[in-house]
C-alpha cells in the first residue's frame, strides 16, 4: 500500500497493473472544495444529476464512488466488491482507518459477490447503477487484456442492470476515453441493443456522455449515462450545468448535434452498419462472446498483427492478438519438432502401417477436443458460480475427477471392444451437446440459487461428460499397444502437443465464434475421433 501519486491518498496496489485508492473524507465536517472534488468530476455526474440517489456501486475498491453517492445526499448504499481481499481484509479488518471507517456505515451496505451475479438475484431496483473502471489491468501487463472475458460489459448484463433500475433511474459506467473512442463507444452500443431488447425503439434521448480530462494518452475519462425511459428536461439541465462547473467536456446530450462518433452511431438510421464500418469493433457483445476489451474489426487482424504501432495505447489493450497467433505458432512448431526429433536424433520413425498412422490423429482430436470443451465450460460458468475462482475450481474438479473415474473404468466397460469405443465417443458428442443446449437457459435461471446447490448442479452437469471423455484415451492407447506398441509414445506426445494448441485455439474460437460454438467444436473433434477410428479399422480389415 502507498500513498495515490495525485492526491496523496493511501492506494491498493492488487497486482502491480491494477490499483485503487482510498476514499479519506470526514462526512460530518465535508469541506467544499472536497464535495466539489467528489462530484464536479465524470463519476461524479449521476449524483448531481439525481441528488440522493439509492445507489448500487459494482467494484467499489477502495470507496471512492461510495464517497460520491454519500457526498451526493445518498443515505442507501449498496456495493457488491468481488475482491474480498479490499473489502474486507484492507478496508473493515487491517486498515479500516485509512477510509474513516467508510465501510462501517449505516448508509452503506457491503457484499463480497460479482456484481453482475448480485443484480441477476436482487429482487431490488435502484436510481443509480455505477461502474467505474471496473476491470483489471493485470492481464493488460501480460499482454492478455483484450482476452479477458468481462460479463459485466454485455448486451445481456445491461438488460439485467436496465430492468433493475426505478423508473426515474439510471446507469452510469465509466470507461476510458480515447480517440477514436471505443470503449465509451462499445458502451453506447450495448444499451442501444439492451434497450431495444425492452422495447425502446428510439435511443437517442436515453444516453448522456461526458469527458473528464484530455485524450492524449490515458487521461480522459468517458461517464456514460444510461436512462431505462428518455431522460427528463430537469435531469439535462442538471448534466449540463455539472459538466460546465465542472469544466468537462460535453460528448452527448440528447437535443444537442455535437459532431462526434458517439451522435453519428446514436443517430445512423442502421446502426449495424456504422459498428460495422467504424475503425474499430465496437458492436455490442454478448455472454457468449463476452470480450468487450477486445476491438481490432475481423477484417483488420492482419494488418494490426503485422503492423500495429506498439507505443499506441490500442495495442497495449489488444496486442494479446498477435501473442496468441505467436502462441499457436509456437504450438505448431512445437508438435512439428515432436514429429522430427525423434527420427533425426533416435532413429525413431512414425509407424508406416496406413491404419497405425492414420489412428494417431485420433489422439490429436480428443486432446485438442478435451481442452476445448474444458476451456469454454469454465468461462461459460463464471456467471452461473459468481466468481471466476470458482468457476476455474468446480469446473477442473468435476473434469478431472470424472474423466480419472472414466479412464478407470474404461477396461471393465470397453475393455478391447470397437463397437463401445465408438458409443462411447457419440456419447460424448452427444452429452457435450446436451450441455451446450441447456447452460444458457440454466445460468439465466439459476444465479440467485445457493452457492451450494449452484456448485452440486455443475458438477452433476459436467460429471457424465466428463466420464464419458476419460474413456477415449486409455481405451485407444491400450488397441494402439496391441497393434503397434512402438507407436504408443507417438500417441502420447501428439496428444499432448494437441491439448496445448487447444488452449490457444479455444481462446480463438470463443472470440470469434462464442463459448457454445467453442463447446461445440470441441464435441465436433470427438466425432472427427470417432470417424478416424472407423476408417483406421476399415483400414485394418483391408
Amino acid at each position: 500500500m502507498a500513498p495515490d501519486k495525485d492526491s496523496g491518498a493511501p492506494t491498493i496496489f492488487i497486482d502491480a497493473a491494477a490499483s485503487t485508492g482510498i476514499a479519506n473524507f470526514d462526512f460530518e465536517h465535508l469541506k467544499e472544495r472536497e464535495r466539489r472534488d467528489l462530484l464536479y468530476q465524470g463519476p461524479g455526474l449521476p449524483y448531481m444529476v439525481l441528488p440522493g440517489a439509492r445507489t448500487l456501486i459494482i467494484g467499489p475498491g477502495g470507496g471512492w464512488d461510495v464517497a460520491r453517492a454519500i457526498a451526493g445526499g445518498s443515505v442507501d448504499i449498496t456495493g457488491v466488491e468481488i475482491n474480498p481481499l479490499i473489502a474486507t481484509e484492507v478496508m473493515r479488518v487491517k486498515y479500516p482507518e485509512l477510509s474513516r471507517r467508510l465501510y462501517f456505515r449505516p448508509d452503506v451496505r457491503l457484499l463480497i459477490e460479482d456484481g453482475r451475479s448480485f443484480v441477476r438475484r436482487s429482487p431490488d431496483k435502484f436510481q443509480v447503477i455505477q461502474a467505474t473502471l471496473v476491470d483489471t489491468w493485470a492481464s493488460t501487463a501480460a499482454g492478455a487484456f483484450a482476452l479477458s472475458e468481462n460479463n459485466l460489459y454485455t448486451t445481456d448484463a445491461f438488460v439485467d442492470y436496465l430492468s433493475h433500475l426505478t423508473p426515474d433511474g439510471f446507469l452510469a459506467f465509466t470507461r476510458w476515453g480515447l480517440d477514436p473512442p471505443r470503449e465509451s463507444l462499445r458502451l453506447i452500443s450495448l444499451g442501444m441493443a439492451a434497450l431495444a431488447h425492452l422495447g425502446e425503439t428510439d435511443a437517442r434521448s436515453h444516453f448522456i456522455v461526458a469527458r473528464e480530462g484530455s485524450t492524449s494518452g490515458w487521461g480522459a475519462k468517458d461517464t456514460v449515462l444510461i436512462s431505462r425511459h428518455p431522460f427528463s428536461p430537469e435531469y439535462l439541465a442538471r448534466a449540463r450545468q455539472t459538466m460546465a462547473e465542472g469544466h468537462m467536456q460535453t460528448v452527448y446530450l440528447p437535443g444537442e448535434s455535437i459532431p462526434n462518433p458517439f451522435t453519428e452511431l446514436l443517430h445512423s438510421p442502421r446502426p449495424e452498419e456504422y459498428q460495422r464500418n467504424y475503425r474499430f469493433d465496437i458492436s455490442p457483445v454478448t455472454d457468449n462472446r463476452p470480450f468487450f476489451f477486445y476491438t481490432v474489426q475481423p477484417r483488420d487482424l492482419w494488418a494490426f498483427v503485422t503492423g500495429a504501432d506498439k507505443k499506441n495505447a490500442d495495442y497495449k489493450i489488444n496486442r494479446a492478438v498477435p501473442l496468441l497467433f505467436g502462441l499457436m505458432a509456437v504450438s505448431v512448431i512445437a508438435t512439428l519438432i515432436v514429429l522430427a526429433l525423434p527420427p533425426i536424433l533416435l532413429g525413431t520413425r512414425l509407424p508406416r502401417r496406413r491404419g497405425v498412422l492414420w489412428f494417431l490423429f485420433y489422439f490429436v482430436c480428443i486432446g485438442a477436443g478435451y481442452i476445448l470443451v474444458e476451456v469454454a465450460l469454465i468461462q461459460k460458468f463464471v456467471l452461473f458460480l459468481g466468481h471466476p475462482t470458482y468457476a476455474l475450481t468446480v469446473v477442473i474438479f468435476s473434469m478431472l475427477l470424472s474423466s480419472g473415474m472414466g479412464s478407470f473404468w474404461s477396461r471393465k466397460l470397453i475393455g478391447q471392444s470397437e463397437k463401445k469405443l465408438s458409443i462411447a465417443l457419440v456419447a460424448v458428442i452427444l452429452l457435450v451437446s446436451t450441455i451446450a443446449a441447456v447452460v444458457s437457459p440454466l445460468l439465466t435461471g439459476g444465479v440467485g440459487w445457493p452457492l451450494w446447490l449452484k456448485i452440486s448442479i455443475t458438477v452433476l452437469l459436467i460429471a457424465p461428460a466428463g466420464f464419458a471423455m476419460g474413456m477415449p484415451f486409455p481405451t485407444g492407447l491400450m488397441r494402439l499397444d496391441l497393434r503397434q506398441p512402438a507407436s504408443v509414445r507417438w500417441a502420447w506426445s501428439l496428444n499432448a502437443a494437441a491439448s496445448v494448441m487447444g488452449s490457444a485455439g479455444a481462446i480463438m474460437c470463443s472470440i470469434y465464434f462464442g463459448l457454445i460454438q467453442t463447446l461445440l467444436i470441441g464435441g465436433v473433434l470427438y466425432l472427427v475421433a470417432l470417424m478416424v477410428l472407423r476408417s483406421s479399422f476399415a483400414s485394418e480389415m483391408e
